[in-house]
């Protein structure tokens, strides 16, 4: 395993993969450059936005912008992690948003703890304004702060994805999941934060809505580290 190294500060990549989300940009990388830490690399990686994304990224003289044409979210941020220099990285979809302290909260702890590959706070969901509260949204999904399984609370040691691999491009919404089960795979160290992190935006176009699509991925999924695991033990009859 790489040796983790010292922290005194460390240049963050914030890789933020953004599909037609111009109304929503601005707000997140406002929360990015509001954090109480630096120094910071931003990445915009658009995925074959056909609206004003490009503009307001290309707005912020210190955003990095690239563009792909469309392929999903786990290519938006392979694509930032190859371009990214950082010896951190943290992700932010274009619909949500940090708390200040986010970044500054990761770092200390990952500077106290060599031994921790990344770390990951909570999130709270919050409604887009004047949208009235959809049936699938339970009241506590509003009113409690969760653990949050996907990248935006995530602040990750860069060395993870090589020892990992990367996003896996089959996945449209649980390429987190897979790339969670397969560091898991290495029995590399992870810690959670009780701290709130991210804000995550609750509005009509959030993929993880198409239900079908999300549970006919979980399982994939889930049968993918099944998989894995049945050829480790039978490596390890072999052996």
């Amino acid at each position: 395993m790489t040796e983790n190294g010292p922290l005194s500060p460390s240049l963050v990549s914030v890789i933020i993969p953004v599909y037609n989300e111009a109304k929503y940009l601005g707000e997140a990388l406002d929360s990015v450059f509001a954090q109480d830490y630096r120094p910071l690399e931003v990445i915009v990686v658009d995925d074959g936005s056909t609206d004003d994304s490009a503009t307001i990224a290309q707005s912020y003289p210190e955003v990095v912008y690239l563009r792909q044409e469309n392929q999903g979210p786990a290519a938006a941020r392979n694509l930032g992690i190859t371009h990214c220099t950082g010896k951190l990285v943290a992700f932010l979809d274009a619909d949500d948003l940090w708390t200040p302290n986010k970044l500054a909260l990761q770092t200390n702890y990952l500077k106290a703890n060599p031994e921790v590959a990344c770390v990951i706070g909570r999130m709270k969901n919050f409604l887009q304004q004047g949208m009235e509260k959809p049936a699938w949204v339970a009241d506590s999904m509003l009113s409690e702060d969760l653990v949050a399984f996907n990248f935006g609370a995530l602040l990750v040691y860069r060395w993870a994805f090589d020892s990992v691999g990367m996003l896996n491009a089959k996945y449209f919404i649980h390429d987190v999941l897979d790339w969670f089960m397969r560091f898991n795979d290495l029995r590399l160290v992870s810690h959670s934060m009780q701290e709130v992190m991210q804000l995550r935006r609750l509005h009509m176009d959030n993929i993880s809505q198409a239900i079908e699509r999300n549970n006919r991925e979980r399982i994939r999924a889930l049968k993918d580290a099944m998989g894995r695991k049945l050829m480790r033990d039978s490596i390890h009859f072999a052996g």
